[in-house]
């Protein structure tokens, strides 16, 4: 980090502030969307959209080839941006984060094989998933999937939308 004043800002392009991005799918396999079960995360949101944080210099269409290659055993490119979900910062849970939820379609007889800290996957409505994704997760899921019936983008903060 470079010398400054203490009432001087960071430079946001030399020391810009700690972000997460991550790549998300809407998977969609014969109108139903998949949601999956995390054995990482805590009870709360222990069920949401497949995907995960993309790495330093990766562009989240990648990250989200290589997350449901390596979580869910699927070779997929990311479809459409349907949303993009602002979730700030959560003091020694997470940091500040957008979460960008690409749309994808799954054969009917592709296979998943659940990895990469996920143990199920299920195909439901966006109905059916408000028995088991909750908070923000089910906002995110039932917002992203209007999205996509509807033709548009939606910009969410935590599942809620902005606009």
């Amino acid at each position: 980090m470079e010398n400054r004043m203490p009432d001087q800002r960071p430079d946001p392009f030399k020391d810009p502030p700690p972000r997460r991005v991550a790549a998300l799918a809407l998977l969609e396999q014969d109108g139903l969307f998949a949601i999956i079960h995390r054995t990482y995360w805590t009870s709360v949101a222990k069920w949401g959209l497949p995907g995960g944080s993309a790495d330093p210099n990766e562009l989240p269409r990648r990250a989200f080839s290589r997350h449901m290659d390596q979580k869910l055993g699927l070779r997929l490119s990311a479809g459409r941006l349907l949303a993009i979900d602002h979730a700030p910062e959560w003091p020694g849970r997470y940091r500040e984060g957008m979460n960008l939820v690409y749309h994808a379609t799954v054969s009917a007889d592709a296979e998943t094989t659940p990895g990469g800290g996920y143990d199920e996957i299920r195909w439901v409505t966006p109905d059916a998933a408000a028995s088991v994704v909750v908070d923000h997760e089910l906002l995110r899921l039932t917002h992203c999937v209007e999205a996509l019936r509807s033709g548009t983008f939606v910009e969410l903060l935590m599942g809620n939308p902005m606009n």
